[in-house]
């Protein structure tokens, strides 16, 4: 009997809650519990998204969204540690703890909703993930342009 594909992208998705439970209880400090978020969804990718696709699409999105947050929370660290000691620690810390918790309320709201896509078989894409921003410029739309051949005097051949 073959597992259901739905749990499995579920699994995916709230692989990723599991890990930022454990890393709480485990004592790992809460600026980089965010952090170590993206070590679920790579589990989930590789024992069940090889054999079925709607997985991987799951599996791959948590991981990819998993990795920006926590791109956006070393950002934010580094800003914290730039800008300490400095006259303008007074301006920047306050924006940098709000965006922190910005960005931890829209992770959690953003896997819940995952979870119920998945559940539900449909498929969910992240906002705010660096992967998905930059397929919207990719070589598939600078295509035609560059089959347009222009002639020296500007005409398309």
């Amino acid at each position: 009997m073959r597992a259901d594909p739905k749990l499995a992208a579920v699994a995916a998705h709230m692989s990723a809650l599991a890990v930022a439970v454990v890393a709480a209880v485990a004592g790992v400090p809460a600026v980089w519990i965010g952090m170590t978020t993206f070590l679920g969804p790579p589990a989930v990718l590789l024992i069940a998204g090889r054999r079925d696709a709607f997985v991987h699409a799951h599996a791959s999105a948590a991981l990819r969204f998993n990795l920006s947050v926590a791109l956006y929370l070393a950002v934010i660290i580094v800003g914290v540690r730039l800008t300490s000691g400095s006259p303008y620690t007074v301006q920047f810390l306050p924006f940098f703890l709000f965006l922190n918790l910005l960005i931890g309320f829209n992770w959690f709201v953003f896997t819940i909703i995952a979870m119920h896509r998945a559940g539900t078989g449909q498929l969910f894409t992240y906002p705010m993930t660096i992967g998905r921003t930059s397929r919207r410029f990719s070589s598939r739309e600078r295509a035609p342009a560059a089959r347009r051949a222009t002639t020296t005097t500007g005409r398309s051949t």
